[in-house]
């Protein structure tokens, strides 16, 4: 479910992902974050027995759903977020992991400058 939309019978959260991006395009209905961005992830602890599960050795909690987040840094809003499901079966044999992450995470922003100035 990297950054693209997906048919609900091929994502694996199913029941909680319409609840999910409905909650995510509310964020990005609502707020204009500046320039300054951050992409990172978070683990969300979660002992929950699920194929996307991660265990991470180097943070506190080991175990959980692990999130990449488009962060404002000087408001700390989260502009975008998406779980890590695990390997994703649509994404481009010559496009990186990072690449499809920082593109899925900026595809409510992207060209959105050109339309303002366009104005």
């Amino acid at each position: 479910m990297i950054g693209r939309e997906h048919d609900l019978k091929v994502c694996k959260v199913t029941l909680a992902s319409e609840v999910w991006q409905k909650f995510i395009d509310n964020y990005c209905l609502c707020y204009r974050p500046g320039k300054n961005l951050t992409a990172d992830e978070q683990i969300f602890p979660s002992k929950a027995r699920c194929r996307f599960t991660k265990y991470m050795a180097n943070k506190q909690d080991k175990f959980g759903i692990k999130f990449w987040m488009l962060v404002d840094n000087d408001t700390k809003y989260l502009c975008k977020s998406f779980p890590n499901l695990g390997k994703d079966e649509l994404r481009f044999a010559n496009e990186s992991l990072p690449e499809n992450v920082v593109m899925g995470l900026m595809s409510p922003y992207l060209n959105k400058e050109k339309e303002r100035n366009n104005r």
